[in-house]
């Protein structure tokens, strides 16, 4: 019989995290975005390649790993409105995250303005302080009074510092103009979503209907529901440019909903502007609508997580579940995209039922490798990666911003860096890996020291 118990922790759920978050800092840190090997970069727009793989998989990480922290808190005597205040308050400290990655280059770097005097200081100590109290203490913590305190003197600190500087510090302006959705935005929007649904119907069978349900309506409304001023939408039309009429801008619902709802709070690189200036369009990836079938893609997990925790199942059937899973899943999602195309910026139904067949594959590899035939030295730095991830994602992301706003001369860091290697490499493109694969070598040391010394940062 199966000796796993219903909360241990799987060593491959680790690594297959790990191999995520690498997987992200690689495609998100190129030496260059002007030369980029093609399956490091996104599907322009139907398709996909193993980069538009990555999000997807995180997202059925989180809802693993639910069922299998779900169980052990309540084993420890958390009620339901207990644990879902727990998934609330996470999710908060995710979404400010997510937020403050978006405006906090400003702090180190303000641009031709400059620090602003007293009034900038006070920003930019009460700012990071305020945000690093406010997650410490939804994150949890045993010292809440003293975060709670080091929060409320950052707010004061950044209040003055706004009333001194009359509102017009770059700081204040990006954060006026903040993108509102994001990587970390939506992972923190899903998980509450997901945990409520499993709080509404904990059972394998009420969930799989959720998802028929949460995709099933994204497709008819996607497909079907004809869009003002343009029609039923066309999912074959990528994104317009400055030479699209006005009239065939809005193409998808992701399209119209993201502008209308959240003008400039969107990806600066989707944006159109006319002759005078005003905005005319606007997209976001990580958009409104295309949140409901993101969804889905924890609610795979948590199915995921479920057969996983079965204690009445031998490790080689799981191991055969998964994989038979993954087969129907990757079949289902090929025959869902002749009428609804994979695509990894809209997040069609398709793309979800596809990449969690590849989920549910990657992990039951991982799973016999390491849980199964006890190959784990090889993943080491996957593991170490994965226990520290939202820590790796955020401060890495950080490291970017000054790599990238740091100067040598004329040049920044980053500039500087990969003009190095281009000098030495057979390509730029070459060149461009070798600075991405050193980045993500440089965070797998970090989170290799920090899990030798169990030092882990958990939202």
């Amino acid at each position: 019989m199966n000796t796993l118990a219903s909360t241990q922790r799987l060593d491959s759920l680790d690594v297959l995290r790990g191999v995520t978050i690498a997987g992200m800092l690689m495609v998100n840190n190129p030496g260059s975005w002007s030369h980029i090997y093609d399956p490091l970069e996104h599907a322009a727009w139907n398709g996909w390649t193993p980069t538009d793989l990555v999000f997807p998989f995180f997202l059925f990480m989180v809802g693993t790993s639910m069922m299998f922290s779900f169980p052990k808190r309540q084993a420890a005597g958390a009620s339901r409105r207990e644990l879902m205040l727990h998934v609330a308050r996470r999710a908060a400290a995710l979404i400010l995250l997510g937020w403050w990655g978006g405006t906090w280059s400003p702090v180190l770097f303000p641009g031709d303005s400059g620090f602003g005097g007293l009034g900038g200081l006070l920003l930019r100590v009460g700012y990071p302080t305020a945000v690093l109290g406010a997650v410490v203490l939804l994150a949890g913590t045993t010292h809440s009074r003293r975060w709670l305190t080091a929060g409320a003197a950052g707010l004061v600190l950044f209040a003055l510092g706004a009333f001194l500087t009359s509102g017009a510090d770059p700081l204040l302006t990006r954060i006026a103009g903040m993108r509102v959705p994001g990587v970390l935005v939506r992972i923190g929007v899903c998980y509450l979503a997901a945990s409520a649904i499993w709080f509404l119907a904990p059972s394998a069978k009420a969930i799989a209907w959720w998802i028929v349900g949460l995709l099933g309506v994204y497709a008819v409304w996607m497909l079907l529901i004809p869009i003002p001023g343009f029609g039923l939408p066309e999912l074959s039309r990528g994104f317009p440019t400055n030479e699209t009429p006005v009239s065939e801008l809005f193409s998808n619902w992701a399209f119209y909903i993201d502008y209308h709802v959240l003008g400039t709070h969107t990806w600066s690189a989707r944006q159109l502007y006319d002759a005078s200036g005003a905005l005319i369009w606007s997209f976001d990836p990580e958009g409104l609508i295309s949140t409901i079938p993101a969804v889905g893609s924890v609610l795979f997990g948590i199915l995921a997580g479920l057969w996983m925790r079965r204690t009445e199942q031998e490790p080689s059937t799981k191991l055969n579940g998964l994989f038979v899973a993954a087969v129907w899943l990757m079949l289902a999602g090929l025959v869902m995209s002749i009428w609804m195309p994979i695509n990894k910026r809209i997040w069609t139904s398709s793309y979800t039922v596809f990449t969690a067949g590849l989920a549910f594959l990657t992990f039951a590899t991982l799973y016999h490798l390491i849980d199964l035939r006890g190959f784990r030295r090889w993943a080491q730095p996957f593991r170490a990666y994965g226990r520290n991830a939202i820590f790796a994602f955020v401060a890495s992301g950080m490291m970017a911003t000054m790599l990238g706003g740091f100067r040598i001369g004329s040049r920044s860091l980053k500039a500087a860096a990969f003009e190095g290697l281009a000098s030495i490499a057979p390509s730029p493109e070459l060149a461009s890996f070798l600075f991405a694969l050193a980045f993500v070598t440089l965070w797998a040391a970090i989170a290799h020291w920090m899990d030798r010394r169990r030092i882990y940062f958990k939202v």
